[in-house]
């Protein structure tokens, strides 16, 4: 189970992508906040290429993650509810929605970034309604997708923390058109 206190900063000074927040303050990453079973909230995902701007409308909940204190992890993409946003284009509204399947699994450690070790085992789809359903957006592996559609050496599938307390973790990960990220509460015992 997680510790009750999550305060320390074992990156501080370290400017590199893993320890860098994106919240106020210090993050704490180390193992004793971070280490134990969580499931998803929320999934934030952007917008996508000629799309502009959209609107957030949930999903994103159900994943199952587990950061173990020896410094492997895994997520469980299975449970996962697809995020929606919807948009606006001309005069018609349409819907993004974005999901995983799979599972991944890899390594992690305090301060730094966790990685998937096998990027062909998760699959990434997007998907735009606009009227009638129109053919996914992307539905590839992991593997193809960081090949294909991301750029300046980034990868879907290599998170960083950047939020952590007793009761929220949040990671997040380069994705095509920007930035997920993933909210998740402790795991019922």
């Amino acid at each position: 189970m997680l510790a009750a206190g999550c305060s320390s900063d074992e990156s501080a000074g370290d400017t590199s992508a893993a320890a860098v927040s994106t919240t106020q303050g210090s993050v704490d990453t180390s193992a004793e906040c971070a280490a134990g079973s969580w499931v998803s909230t929320s999934m934030d995902a952007p917008s996508q290429a000629g799309i502009g701007d959209i609107t957030p409308t949930g999903g994103g909940d159900g994943m199952v993650i587990d950061m173990a204190g020896d410094g492997t992890f895994q997520i469980d993409f299975g449970p996962m509810n697809p995020t929606t946003a919807t948009f606006v284009t001309g005069s018609q509204e349409g819907i993004l929605e974005t999901t995983f399947s799979g599972v991944g699994e890899g390594t992690w450690s305090p301060g730094g970034p966790a990685t998937f070790a096998d990027f062909d085992t998760v699959k990434a789809t997007a998907t735009l309604t606009l009227g009638d359903t129109v053919p996914p957006i992307f539905d590839e592996t992991l593997t193809l997708l960081n090949a294909n559609r991301m750029l300046g050496g980034q990868q879907v599938g290599v998170f960083t923390i950047t939020d952590c307390s007793a009761e929220t973790l949040v990671l997040t990960s380069p994705f095509p058109g920007g930035t997920i990220a993933i909210t998740a509460a402790p795991a019922a015992a």
